[in-house]
């Protein structure tokens, strides 16, 4: 028995650190994983009913999580800011998100929505947090970044953005999405995880199903093939719960400066997956124009 104890001893368990890595890799690659699987999804569906479809699925299969890790009644400094999370990340961000990704390209939708991080930035203000020195510097180079990516290189296209109305409402979604994480500050310390996830899920969830009503989502999903079914599936398990709970893990385990690196290769990873599985074109000026994006928002929100 002592010889056993002592082999078990010496038996190396990964760190909590080398945990959390492996997690915000598995997030980055479910994260870009939407994108593919909006694709395939859109085909078939309204962008109304697919995002109802994917946090249906995604609440119920936390409720039974978030259910016994609440704390009844809600603290009433929190109503707000989760009605926020509601309506910005549960409603405004997917619904934007899918609108986006079926009038432009999954590369295109991932790089701009990659602003994400500096727009949180330039708007925390708001919630009482500090803009560093080196903030507005790396949000002009996201911003400039993002132009040839909206243009594709023709930057006489801009006066007629109207023909190109799903690389705005990207910049739009990116918008609701750093709004969401704004109003997270003063939720996330009440409750658990699951428990905010399947809130935002399940009523924005809600929300969705009235506002796709008249589209018919039964019938849609009554219609559609395995293939939309399985980018549903990967959508709210993959990219909706796991990739969330283990960015909050990574947040918790490294600190959100090491973390939020991670959301950077999402825009790269989708644009591998999009020219290697979908056959997107690529052009050059994109790839700079999202070179400068991805260098912007990490400037942006590495500072110290």
């Amino acid at each position: 028995m002592r010889s056993l104890a002592v082999a078990s001893r010496g038996v190396s368990r990964p760190s909590p650190h080398a945990l959390a890595y492996t997690g915000l890799v598995i997030s980055t690659f479910g994260w870009a994983a939407a994108f593919i699987a909006g694709k395939v999804v859109l085909a078939e569906m309204t962008p109304l009913a697919t995002a109802a479809w994917r946090y249906a699925l995604a609440s119920l299969l936390l409720l039974p999580f978030a259910a016994r890790q609440t704390v009844w009644p809600l603290p009433s400094q929190t109503l707000g800011p989760l009605a926020a999370m509601v309506l910005c990340g549960g409603v405004l961000y997917p619904w934007l998100f899918l609108v986006a990704l079926r009038h432009t390209s999954a590369t295109n939708t991932a790089l701009l929505i990659a602003l994400n991080p500096a727009l949180t930035l330039l708007l925390s203000p708001l919630v009482g947090e500090r803009v560093y020195r080196r903030a507005p510097g790396g949000i002009v180079v996201a911003l400039l970044g993002a132009a040839p990516v909206i243009t594709g290189g023709d930057f006489a296209r801009v006066a007629d953005l109207g023909k190109h109305i799903g690389d705005l409402i990207a910049v739009v979604a990116a918008l609701c999405w750093a709004a969401f994480n704004l109003a997270s500050r003063r939720v996330v310390g009440h409750f658990t995880a699951s428990f905010v996830n399947c809130a935002v899920y399940g009523l924005g969830g809600i929300a969705l199903f009235f506002l796709a009503w008249s589209e018919h989502p039964w019938v849609q999903l009554a219609n559609a093939s395995s293939a939309a079914l399985l980018g549903l599936v990967v959508m709210a398990v993959l990219s909706s719960i796991i990739a969330g709970q283990f960015f909050l893990f990574g947040v918790r385990t490294v600190g959100v400066n090491r973390t939020v690196v991670f959301v950077y290769l999402v825009p790269v990873l989708t644009a591998v997956l999009s020219v290697t599985l979908l056959g997107e074109p690529f052009a050059i000026a994109q790839a700079l124009g999202g070179a400068a994006v991805l260098f912007g928002v990490y400037y942006t929100t590495s500072a110290k």
